[in-house]
């Protein structure tokens, strides 16, 4: 299988909607290059989004250019913005992912590690998550899903049933099962993400209560749920709503993740709006998580 690699240079400033964009137009990968940005060396950012060759890669150009120039209508500045594409194979595919993804601390708990990588725990307490980063939908290390692990890892009490929305990688599911949670039910829309899911499952040798099904949003679920974890886009979340007030129990708890700080107040919003609460919210500077929680009923 070929792949069309997307190389998008520009202003720091434009990293987190650039991210967005990629992975909106179904990116199966993103790999930054900003040693020198986190540096201080330099003030750009060098971004690149994996696709699959199935549709013209020009046409992922234009659609980019398009996305790209109406940011200015958001007051980003877009001036000296450059765009290259290139074709590789699986093998090169692999071979990227090998060379730049490695062993990440995550949050106080959680470590994500590639799955042929030799690992050894450095405390007792740290929870190690295997991942096949060569599958479609990403590493585990996205500030959208690590936002979600560190919301996660903060408000598990254990024994809690888990829905996870929109599962991908099946990252949440994991780390939700290794923190001590009674029942995972993980969906995704996609065949691509279940079967990175299950694969990845499968890397987990001590996971053995989710429940992966494909589903659009939680049309399939069953009962109730004290936590339903949504590292989605906001369109998507917009739908997930009005079924998130029926699938919650009283007292029970959402995070969303996936969320770009401009699109915080109108999400949080539509949030209040279903009448749950907001009780807290997690920022690194460009992406928001959101943490809602339903009142219990008379």
């Amino acid at each position: 299988m070929r792949w069309g690699k997307l190389t998008i240079k520009a202003n720091n400033e434009l990293q987190a909607p650039l991210e967005n964009i990629l992975l909106d137009l179904e990116a199966q990968g993103i790999e930054k290059d900003d040693d020198d940005f986190l540096t201080g060396r330099s003030h750009t950012i060098i971004i690149s989004g994996f696709f699959e060759l199935q549709q013209s890669i020009n046409d992922k150009v234009d659609l980019i250019k398009t996305r790209i120039n109406k940011l200015e209508e958001y007051g980003f500045d877009t001036e000296g913005v450059s765009i290259r594409y290139g074709i590789i194979d699986d093998q090169t595919w692999k071979d990227e992912w090998e060379k730049y993804y490695h062993a990440q601390r995550i949050t106080r708990f959680l470590t994500v590690v590639p799955f042929w990588e030799e690992y050894k725990k450095h405390q007792n307490s740290e929870i190690v998550i295997r991942l096949d980063p060569q599958q479609a939908f990403g590493t585990g290390t996205h500030p959208t899903t690590v936002l979600a692990l560190r919301a996660l890892e903060d408000h598990i009490r254990g024994d809690e049933v888990v829905f996870d929305v929109g599962t991908g990688t099946g990252i949440l599911s994991i780390a939700a099962s290794l923190l001590g949670v009674k029942r995972v039910y993980a969906c995704d829309v996609e065949d691509e993400a279940i079967i990175s899911a299950k694969k990845n499952l499968e890397l987990n040798k001590d996971v053995n209560n989710v429940e992966l099904e494909l589903n659009s949003l939680l049309d399939g679920a069953k009962g109730q749920a004290d936590l339903i974890l949504a590292n989605i886009l906001p369109e998507v979340q917009t739908l997930l709503l009005p079924q998130v007030v029926e699938h919650l129990r009283p007292q029970g708890k959402l995070i969303m993740a996936g969320i770009i700080v401009e699109k915080e107040e109108e999400m949080a919003a539509q949030v209040r709006a279903t009448g749950l609460k907001i009780i807290e919210t997690l920022s690194d500077g460009k992406w928001v998580a959101i943490i809602a929680q339903k009142d219990l009923e008379d």
